[in-house]
């Protein structure tokens, strides 16, 4: 797992610490080795991004997001059903979240957009809760980021980072 802590309550993931469905095929995905460069989605039909963090604690609150931009020729964005789950441990209820500011944010810009933080704030904050009762049981924190319904193509998103913080 590679990320780096920006402070005791917030941590953040770089691209090349999350997985790709795809993406050991360069025609799919280009993951960059080097840190604070985004991974850049070249063209899927299936988006799934996923990442892990085992240091959450019971009793505890946690917000998850990713922040991400487009590329000036992206595509496939505009209908796109955007969502972002969690879980913690293999045994828990998936939450979901419909990321609707994916459609305001995509086309914008004609010459690629700035990064911005999902779910954003007309979407409202993503969480999940760690039962207080989960001690010395598995607390993984699974998440990911999903378009897998429409089979439409899909093309020119950067992921810059996704993001776990204590609430």
């Amino acid at each position: 797992m590679k990320f780096v802590t920006t402070n005791r309550k917030a941590w953040i993931f770089q691209p090349n610490g999350l997985n790709y469905v795809w993406g050991g095929d360069s025609r799919y995905w280009v993951i960059p080795k080097e840190p604070r460069m985004p991974a850049e989605l070249k063209m899927v039909s299936w988006l799934e991004v996923t990442g892990t963090f085992e240091k959450i604690e019971p009793g505890k609150t946690y917000r998850i997001g990713f922040k991400i931009s487009f590329k000036p020729d992206a595509s496939g964005w505009d209908q796109a059903p955007l969502f972002i789950s969690a879980k913690i441990g293999k045994k828990g209820k998936t939450v979901w979240k419909r990321i609707k500011s994916i459609n305001q944010n995509f086309g914008k810009p004609k010459d690629g957009s700035e990064p911005f933080n999902i779910p954003d704030q007309s979407d409202g904050s993503f969480e999940i809760s760690v039962n207080p009762t989960m001690v010395n049981q598995d607390t993984k924190l699974q998440f990911g980021l999903y378009e897998v319904w429409t089979g439409r193509w899909k093309t020119g998103m950067l992921i810059h980072e996704a993001f776990v913080q204590e609430v």
